[in-house]
């Protein structure tokens, strides 16, 4: 894994730990950002819809508490990934 910038993550992966189960690459805000959008696949679109529900974190961080995103996050953008019944994560088209 490259040096990759900041992620967005739900606070359900970064401050409950669960592990990813949607995330998608899309074009970064700014310099530090590296356009990463991380989910657990279970916020409701009400949860997704509140930006208090979402902070930046270093990548390391969040590949820490799910280490099977490391190997996606040299994809560019646009990109997203899903995990499909057997644990394992397939492209999706992004949204």
């Amino acid at each position: 894994m490259t040096k990759v910038g900041y992620i967005i993550a739900s606070n359900e992966v970064a401050k409950q730990r669960k592990r990813v189960g949607y995330l998608y690459r899309e074009e970064p805000d700014n310099e530090g950002d590296s356009g990463w959008r991380v989910f657990s696949g279970e916020e409701s679109q009400e949860y997704a819809d509140d930006a208090a529900n979402f902070a930046m974190y270093n990548a390391s961080t969040i590949v820490d508490i799910d280490p099977s995103i490391a190997s996606l996050l040299d994809e560019p953008a646009p990109a997203a990934f899903e995990r499909d019944a057997s644990g394992k994560f397939v492209r999706v088209p992004p949204e």
